[in-house]
């Protein structure tokens, strides 16, 4: 749960649940903001995204900046404004989703999902070096004392909340798609 990774995780979670919402985001009479899809997106966000950042950020400070910053000679404003980019990245990809939908473009949104798909798992990739270690920013850049990840407190920590950000992420975005397919079934019969 790195900040990098996670900001493009939330791009993904945004565009996800417009996506899913595209059939209802057709209709809907509201603005961008005033609906209850975009509602969902930030309790989701507020509810789940935000504290999981803020336990990543406070208890692995090094490992959740990818030991780019070092977190003990950077302000704590830094931290503060990457965990308002969760929010703010979710927002800016539902943002993407609903004026792609509201236009009927639906290969765009799913061109989008399938690049942040790649970026994710490019970060992944590249960053494994920084992720699969956990160590201080010192300790990183000057490849001492660092402890595999599988060692410590963080994989259980990881693996446990990716199965629960799954889990509520993919219920919403069945919910959403099958309430979609539903209005359409009734608006064909």
């Amino acid at each position: 749960m790195t900040i990098p990774g996670l900001i493009c995780i939330n791009l993904l979670v945004g565009i996800s649940m417009a996506y899913c919402a595209r059939v209802q985001i057709k209709n809907l009479q509201r603005p961008v903001f005033y609906n209850r899809y975009f509602t969902v997106l930030l309790m989701f966000q507020v509810s789940l995204m935000l504290p999981v950042g803020v336990y990543f950020n406070g208890f692995y400070p090094d490992w959740s900046w990818m030991y780019l910053v070092d977190t003990r000679s950077s302000p704590m404003g830094l931290s503060v404004m990457a965990l308002l980019g969760y929010p703010f990245s979710a927002a800016a990809g539902y943002v993407v989703g609903y004026y792609s939908a509201r236009a009927n473009v639906d290969w765009l949104t799913v061109l989008f999902m399938s690049f942040l798909g790649i970026v994710v798992i490019g970060l992944f990739i590249v960053g494994w070096s920084k992720i699969s270690m956990l160590g201080t920013y010192s300790q990183f850049q000057n490849h001492i004392n660092l402890v595999p990840i599988s060692r410590t407190s963080l994989l259980p920590s990881m693996l446990i909340t990716w199965a629960g950000l799954l889990v509520c992420w993919g219920y919403i975005l069945f919910r959403f798609w099958r309430e979609g397919h539903l209005t359409s079934a009734a608006s064909r019969g």
